[in-house]
């Protein structure tokens, strides 16, 4: 088994780099302090035809030491989208997670190959060890990641197929794969084994402070934190109880009583701390909470942006929202979200509904103050 590197380069409107990447309507509400708008420039970029990655979702996003971004993508699409947009199937229908190194103006797909298949980037152990399971049945979606010890760090959620039909799985555990850099090969996959005690899917966001890591997940639609001393993932956690810390993870309690999205972010905006989210599960609404802390209480509620659903179809999607703080300027922060349909048939009929899309969110929308 070896990796599978796929490069794409990008037309040429696209050559700008991804930082200064600008549309018109990006100009026309750049000093807009009320209005989060779409950078349809940055999420044509995603929108791809051949050679790796042609729609995904996750979009995690970890900014390396040589200055390129790793995007952390879930359900992959990998070969080629015809002129009409309709997608050729291909064996696997889609991998079940890849990272997308974006360096300047092109991007280049990590996954591996498994002859006469592309597999996932990172396979569940039980998978390598047993011929007659596959990951239709078992596989990894990722999370956050960061950069810890000079090694890239992903968290991914075990899944498993519960029963037939596109939805239904059943999370199993939450693990930690490291990567060296900068080639960024798999080095270690071990299990968390606090998420088996307490049943929180860890890894949804992280937020590293100078004293403490600050590791979030999820339990039945609501949000837990654990925290580690900075720079050591393997030194002892403590959870967050809802008053206090504690090193027992069965005393675990979410940190709010709403219901988000499972992926979010939790960021530092000047002196105060930022929850980004939608809403539940499916809503259409990104939201922003603000804390004192880290863990809450989170309060302030600011709608950032509704998204909109092409055509009104019923049968699309758009779930957790991301932000990505390494791109944030003292005006605005860009957020991703995501796009799926509840029919597998539409992601082969139009290869434009399965894909990450972009907007800059003004920080005064979020916190007046900022």
């Amino acid at each position: 088994m070896k990796y599978c590197i796929a490069t794409c380069s990008i037309i040429a409107f696209l050559a700008a780099s991804f930082a200064n990447t600008r549309t018109v309507q990006d100009e026309k509400y750049r000093s807009s302090d009320s209005v989060s708008i779409p950078d349809t420039a940055l999420s044509k970029l995603f929108i791809r035809n051949c050679c790796g990655f042609t729609g995904g979702d996750g979009t995690y996003s970890v900014l390396l030491p040589n200055g390129k971004t790793v995007w952390i993508f879930g359900d992959t699409f990998l070969g080629t989208v015809n002129p009409d947009l309709s997608r050729a199937r291909s064996t696997p229908i889609f991998i079940r997670n890849s990272f997308v190194i974006q360096d300047g103006d092109s991007l280049t797909t990590l996954h591996r190959f498994s002859p006469p298949h592309n597999t996932s980037l990172v396979i569940p152990p039980a998978v390598r060890e047993n011929e007659n399971l596959s990951e239709d049945e078992l596989w990894f979606w990722p999370g956050d990641g960061l950069i810890e010890d000079g090694r890239l760090k992903v968290f991914f959620s075990l899944f498993s197929q519960s029963d037939t039909g596109m939805w239904n799985f059943q999370w199993q555990s939450t693990w930690l794969a490291t990567f060296s850099l900068p080639g960024i090969k798999e080095e270690s996959l071990v299990e968390i084994p606090y998420s088996k005690t307490n049943k929180v899917h860890y890894g949804h966001a992280i937020y590293e402070a100078p004293d403490f890591t600050y590791i979030y997940g999820a339990c039945e639609k609501q949000a837990h934190v654990a925290r580690y001393p900075s720079g050591n993932v393997n030194g002892p956690w403590e959870f967050y109880t809802g008053k206090e810390w504690t090193e027992n993870p069965d005393e675990s309690r979410p940190m709010s009583d709403m219901h988000s999205s499972e992926q979010f972010t939790v960021l530092k905006i000047k002196d105060k701390y930022v929850y980004i989210t939608q809403m539940d599960s499916f809503s259409r609404d990104i939201c922003s909470f603000v804390s004192e802390t880290p863990f809450g209480p989170w309060d302030q509620q600011s709608l950032l942006y509704t998204t909109p659903i092409p055509g009104e179809d019923k049968n699309l999607i758009t779930y957790n929202a991301i932000a990505h703080p390494q791109y944030m300027d003292n005006k605005r922060i860009l957020v991703s979200y995501n796009m799926n349909s509840f029919k597998l048939e539409d992601h082969f009929r139009n290869a434009d509904i399965y894909r990450p899309r972009f907007i800059w969110v003004p920080l005064k929308l979020i916190d007046p103050g900022f």
